[in-house]
């Protein structure tokens, strides 16, 4: 009778082992190494999913460039992919174009398929990974650039989920822009980027229903499109649909944005807001608005508002402005982390700001 007692304990200490075993938790490298469908340790060719409004051009090249998508809003929603190639050797930020010269030295357009919205949507709702990154470019960005820099940002972020262009119609027909046709070229970006407020609230409302968990990324005068319509979303009752909200070096009004500032976090799990006081885009942009910016560094509610003065270089600027920090090494770090939902003072290189100061987080060099 004691030995089988005895047996049925050491059968049920096995059992209990096994059962143990196979509910192990697994690290965090672990899960990370889950997470990555793909290495990105290589050049790469890939597709970069592109919305826009750009009004097509007359062009016997409709390709991925300029050429084809101009610098005025179209009365409707073009949808496509675009495929590069992407340099293993590139420098982190750095986005130059050549289709002639070494795959493994520069970037290379490679063709565009058009598609129709259904095909668009389901392609997404196809993939297997769960998230999807949204980018939207700001001021001065030709189509052709904003496909590249999405794909940049797709490849040096390791994002294994689909990343999706928004492209407004920014930018201008003069190849070169000096400085006295700065302003109205502003002038002329910001009233398409307030043209296309409705039409991407539209393309978010489609979007959610692929049941994708969504991140968005905005930068610059990209912020005018977005902001107001995430805003209206808010207010017609739609919460946290927005999973990680990242603002890059908004050019908004900072007074308007603080009254916006409770809708975009109601409507997001989670608002980044990088900044920097020595911003020289924002500065000139302060100039022609007469009012503050919100990527000058200014404190919100539940905004976990980082200043990156310290990391900003100009070299990686639109036009050596300054204003480009938002691809480079030391944002896209900070950015991997939160999108692994990595708490803000937790992160690698981020101190705590003096209480006096317009930011809350500094990044560290």
């Amino acid at each position: 009778m004691k030995k089988n007692k005895f047996n049925a304990l050491l059968v049920s200490i096995f059992a209990s082992t096994l059962l143990l075993v196979g509910c192990v938790t697994p690290t965090p490298g672990e899960l990370i190494n889950k997470r990555m469908l793909e290495s990105f340790d290589d050049t790469k060719t890939m597709f970069v999913n592109f919305i826009t409004t750009r009004r097509e051009k007359f062009s016997s090249n409709p390709a991925c460039d300029s050429e084809f998508y101009g610098f005025l809003t179209d009365n409707r929603l073009h949808y496509g992919e675009c495929m590069i190639s992407i340099p293993a050797k590139h420098a982190v930020g750095d986005i130059t174009i050549n289709n002639t010269q070494d795959k493994n030295q520069f970037f290379q357009l490679m063709g565009k398929n058009d598609k129709k919205e259904e095909e668009f949507f389901n392609k997404i709702s196809a993939h297997p990974f769960d998230e999807v990154l949204v980018f939207v470019h700001g001021f001065n960005v030709n189509f052709e650039e904003a496909v590249v820099r999405a794909g940049q940002i797709r490849y040096d972020l390791k994002f294994p989920g689909e990343v999706i262009l928004y492209s407004w119609p920014a930018g201008s027909e003069a190849s070169i822009i000096n400085q006295l046709m700065i302003k109205s070229v502003y002038e002329s970006n910001f009233t398409e980027a307030k043209l296309n407020r409705e039409p991407f609230s539209d393309f978010l409302s489609k979007l959610e229903k692929t049941k994708k968990k969504i991140h968005l990324i905005v930068h610059s005068m990209g912020h005018q499109v977005v902001l107001p319509a995430l805003a209206k979303n808010a207010v017609d009752g739609r919460k946290k649909f927005i999973d990680q909200l990242i603002l890059n070096a908004p050019d908004f009004d900072k007074a308007e944005f603080s009254k916006i500032s409770p809708l975009l976090v109601n409507i997001s799990n989670r608002v980044t807001l990088y900044c920097s006081p020595g911003d020289n885009a924002l500065i000139a942009s302060q100039k022609v608005n007469g009012g503050s910016r919100a990527g000058m560094c200014f404190k919100y509610d539940n905004v976990d508002v980082i200043n990156v003065n310290e990391v900003d270089s100009p070299v990686l600027g639109v036009g050596g402005l300054g204003h480009g920090y938002y691809s480079s090494r030391p944002i896209l770090s900070d950015i991997y982390q939160v999108l692994l939902g990595v708490s803000v003072e937790k992160r690698l290189f981020i101190r705590k700001s003096g209480p006096n100061n317009g930011e809350n987080w500094i990044l560290r060099q």
